[in-house]
């Protein structure tokens, strides 16, 4: 009960993950609060840099102890409540979405007691568990946390980039230079990733199959002698799934290295003019400073980028998977008085 590589590669994995919005509709105030905290959490990030270029050219340049040690007191107030407001936040969406999980397995528990006998006929029991516990996982940390730090990420970064090109203009097209290169990367491994994403999750169920009704039919696998051949069949579908997973370990550590290198080349081309023009006095050194603490403030927004679209992958993948079972025919209920009648003739 595959979906075809093609139909993997075609489908919208957007348009997949908003089947996931009657379920997050009764949380949406926490989650959406939740992402707000997130973004302000973030942007309290963004001020640091700020404050070091105040420190740097004002108490630093001028000798004054007192301002040092006023800017170290600004800081480590704005890193306190940048920590306990992304503590709000993971107490905001923890147990509503916990909920959400619960939510989505009773309602798949319940339409699998409503499917007729031939239905589960053509379905392995293992590629059902699978949906009940490993997909829905996917789809809570999706929930809590590639949801909202696509969104916090990019406010994140569209933020630094004003105050990149509000300090020096100049080296902040510099940093901009990648995001081309990058948008063709990202959107190239996104559709490579959907069609292994959906490969391994898929040979998860199949192998589950094969231990449940191992573990079930034990008694019957030992009395007949076929354990070497139950090993077998389960050592290569480990194989074959072990194969995929290093698969997508692949991709994902090829995208990730290209979204880590290319921006450092940008901040090391930004570090080497801008020294220049601190040399020629055309820029100060507390200027420099607060540019390239911004521009490495932004590399984990940046280098996150990959690993989220890996996540949000597999949740819309997960979700195709689920919607699959949900979207099956129940069987219709018998009228009261044929019931009735059948068990009257007996």
């Amino acid at each position: 009960m595959s979906e075809s590589p093609a139909a993997t590669k075609d489908r919208s994995a957007v348009r997949s993950l908003l089947r996931l919005w009657p379920y997050v509709r009764p949380v949406r105030t926490r989650l959406f609060s939740a992402a707000c905290v997130a973004i302000v959490a973030s942007c309290l990030g963004l001020v640091i840099p700020l404050v070091l270029k105040w420190i740097v050219d004002g108490p630093v340049a001028e000798r004054d102890p007192g301002g040092v040690w006023l800017g170290a007191l600004v800081l480590l107030l704005l890193g306190f409540a940048e920590a306990l407001l992304f503590g709000l936040r993971r107490w905001l969406v923890a147990r509503p979405l916990a909920g959400v999980e619960a939510s989505m397995r009773a309602d798949l528990y319940r339409h699998l007691q409503r499917l007729p006998v031939a239905f589960h006929d053509r379905w392995a029991s293992g590629q059902l568990l699978s949906r009940g516990t490993t997909d829905l996982m996917l789809l809570r940390m999706f929930l809590a946390f590639p949801l909202t730090f696509l969104l916090v990420n990019a406010t994140t970064i569209l933020v630094g980039f004003v105050i990149l090109l509000g300090q020096e203009w100049t080296l902040g097209l510099v940093l901009m230079a990648p995001i081309v290169p990058l948008v063709i990367l990202c959107w190239v491994f996104e559709a490579r990733y959907a069609v292994v994403a959906r490969q391994a999750q898929d040979q998860v169920g199949d192998l589950t199959t094969v231990v449940e009704e191992s573990v079930l039919g034990i008694r019957i696998i030992k009395g007949f002698g076929r354990h070497r051949s139950q090993a077998l069949a389960f050592r290569g579908l480990s194989e074959r799934l072990r194969g995929t997973e290093l698969g997508k370990a692949r991709l994902l550590a090829g995208i990730w290295a290209l979204i880590t290198t290319i921006p450092e080349l940008a901040i090391g081309a930004a570090l080497v003019l801008g020294t220049i023009q601190v040399a020629d006095g055309g820029l100060s050194a507390g200027t420099l400073v607060a540019f390239l603490s911004t521009a490495l403030a932004l590399r984990w927004p940046v280098d996150s980028i990959g690993f989220l679209l890996a996540m949000s992958q597999e949740a819309a993948t997960a979700t195709d998977r689920f919607f699959e079972v949900m979207d099956a025919a129940e069987e219709p209920e018998a009228p009261a008085g044929v019931s009735g009648g059948v068990r009257g003739s007996g």
